[in-house]
């Protein structure tokens, strides 16, 4: 017959099996944090990659005319710009209804980038009528456009724009409260991108 466990020796038994199961749990918890981390972390990514391809894409194919001096393709204030841009599924027999006038808008308070445009055969910017903005991505908290030269049609554009992670803007939606405490330890990235617009503008210069 075997020798009954002592209540001494089944107190020890179930303490091993206490540190055992707090360590499995503390590596669990740390796992899911990581995994969730990095998917924010992806989210925000994507959220950056989606706009920057975006503005990218109307920069580049943004209209220029070499003999209409009164057209007006580009414009920016810093915090937003203005572009007359070709879009390819806007094509149609007449070159002229491809070109409508998109805009891009960041505002400080909301944390929005907005995206507004005027498809109505616009070919210069001050012409343009927009209106109907809507979110091209959220959790921005800081926004600049710098063209080079600043006038005119600039040969180069560089976009520069801040993002928080998903879990941030998350907190932030929830405590608008706290922005100020929430925004000072948040998971933040700059993202940069240089657009370069060639039309023959530096030739028509010189």
């Amino acid at each position: 017959m075997k020798k009954p466990f002592t209540l001494v020796e089944l107190l020890i038994a179930m303490s091993v099996l206490s540190v055992f199961l707090l360590g499995l749990m503390q590596f669990y918890t740390t796992t899911e944090d990581v995994m969730s981390a990095g998917a924010s972390r992806t989210e925000m990514f994507e959220r950056a990659r989606i706009a920057m391809d975006m503005m990218a894409n109307d920069l580049t194919c943004v209209y220029y005319s070499q003999t209409d001096k009164n057209m007006i393709p580009f414009e920016s204030t810093g915090s937003s710009f203005k572009v007359a841009t070709v879009r390819p599924e806007k094509l149609q027999t007449s070159a002229k209804t491809s070109i409508i006038g998109a805009q891009y808008s960041w505002n400080s308070g909301s944390r929005k980038l907005t995206y507004a445009s005027d498809g109505k055969d616009v070919f210069s910017v001050k012409d343009a009528s927009f209106g109907g903005a809507e979110t091209l991505v959220e959790g921005v908290t800081d926004f600049s456009v710098t063209a080079t030269p600043a006038s005119g049609l600039p040969e180069t554009v560089l976009i520069r724009m801040e993002l928080v992670d998903g879990k941030t803007l998350k907190r932030l939606e929830a405590n608008a409260g706290s922005e100020a405490a929430i925004l000072k330890n948040a998971n933040k990235r700059e993202f940069r991108r240089l657009v370069v617009i060639d039309r023959g503008q530096r030739k028509i210069k010189e």
